[in-house]
């Protein structure tokens, strides 16, 4: 991490002194060997910030403003209890999401990587094409559900609903 953030700030510096100004954000990911996530924000300084212990995960960009840390507050995610969540749906559904009300947003398309842990190794991959279809599916159904359960509530009533919820959540625990 400290070789990146030298390199990223020495060629700041370099472009700079060609009168070049350059205004981005990068978030850089990693996981550890013991499956602990390290999150850094880089700015046109070239400064890393750490994210990764609070509040645990980066949204940056206009996202961030349109839906992206919204979406992660409605639906309760807290980075301790991330193993409760399938987090490539979830990354795809906020995606998805914001850039459907944000131009500035790219749809979940394109280049992306999935980095993971597996037999005690940290493997970084493309993301494939079947994952992204499988992931995109998730997502459609699970935002046609929470419409769905909006307009439950709205013609039920949310008394009736949460028993409804309660009796289904003791179904499929038992």
């Amino acid at each position: 991490m400290k070789l990146i953030e030298k390199n990223l700030i020495e060629r700041f510096r370099d472009l700079r002194s060609m009168g070049l100004s350059l205004i981005f954000n990068m978030v850089l990911a990693s996981v550890d060997i013991d499956g602990k996530a390290s999150i850094y924000v880089f700015d046109e300084r070239g400064l890393a910030e750490p994210v990764h212990d609070n509040p645990g995960f980066a949204v940056i960009g206009t996202g961030f403003f349109t839906g992206g840390n919204l979406l992660l507050r409605l639906l309760g995610y807290e980075p301790e209890k991330s193993y409760m969540f399938d987090v490539g749906a979830l990354s795809t559904f906020i995606i998805d999401m914001v850039s459907e009300i944000d131009p500035a947003v790219g749809s979940f398309v394109g280049e992306s990587y999935y980095m993971r842990v597996e037999n005690d190794k940290v493997l970084l991959g493309p993301l494939k094409e079947e994952a992204v279809k499988k992931y995109k599916e998730k997502v459609r159904q699970r935002k046609e559900i929470i419409r769905d359960l909006w307009r439950l509530f709205d013609s039920a009533g949310e008394q009736k609903i949460i028993e409804k919820i309660k009796e289904l959540k003791k179904e499929l625990e038992s």
